[in-house]
């Protein structure tokens, strides 16, 4: 009886940890997935000085990262800058969390990332204290459904 106790753990295991991993990855989206979207801009901090808005600079700012690796830049509804872009984890030393990396091509300044539910936080690399908080812009749905008809 042992060894059919032990066969099936030993098949057993592998079975259901590959069935765990698949549904697992499958329902929860990777970190660069989450960056995808487009994304309004809703504050900048920088040490020793007052926080930067839309409200008190008078100006609207979108980013939209698309699953291709291209990142656009608009203010006030006007593109201003696009970049290629990818995205690398950086991994802490010991005792300290990975952090994940935009890396953005043709410009010097790349940006740390999280993804929190619909707020998105970049921290500039360039050693500037910056830190720029955005929240999702969630597309307008336009359902044209189809009209039913009485007989």
């Amino acid at each position: 009886m042992r060894s059919f106790t032990r066969v099936v753990f030993i098949v057993g295991l592998p079975i259901a940890g590959a069935l765990f991993a698949s549904c697992s990855k499958d329902a929860m989206p990777t970190v660069e997935e989450g960056l995808v979207g487009r994304w309004e801009w809703q504050q900048t901090t920088a040490e020793d000085r007052p926080a930067l808005t839309p409200s008190n600079t008078s100006h609207q700012v979108v980013v939209e990262f698309d699953r291709r690796g291209r990142a656009r830049f608009y203010q006030d509804g006007t593109l201003i800058s696009a970049a290629a872009f990818s995205v690398r984890r950086e991994m802490g030393g010991f005792g300290k969390p990975s952090k994940h990396l935009i890396i953005y091509r043709g410009y010097q300044n790349n940006q740390y990332y999280s993804v929190i539910g619909n707020r998105l936080q970049l921290q500039d690399t360039s050693g500037k204290l910056l830190a720029h908080s955005y929240t999702r812009v969630v597309p307008e749905v336009s359902a044209n459904l189809p009209v039913h008809k009485p007989h």
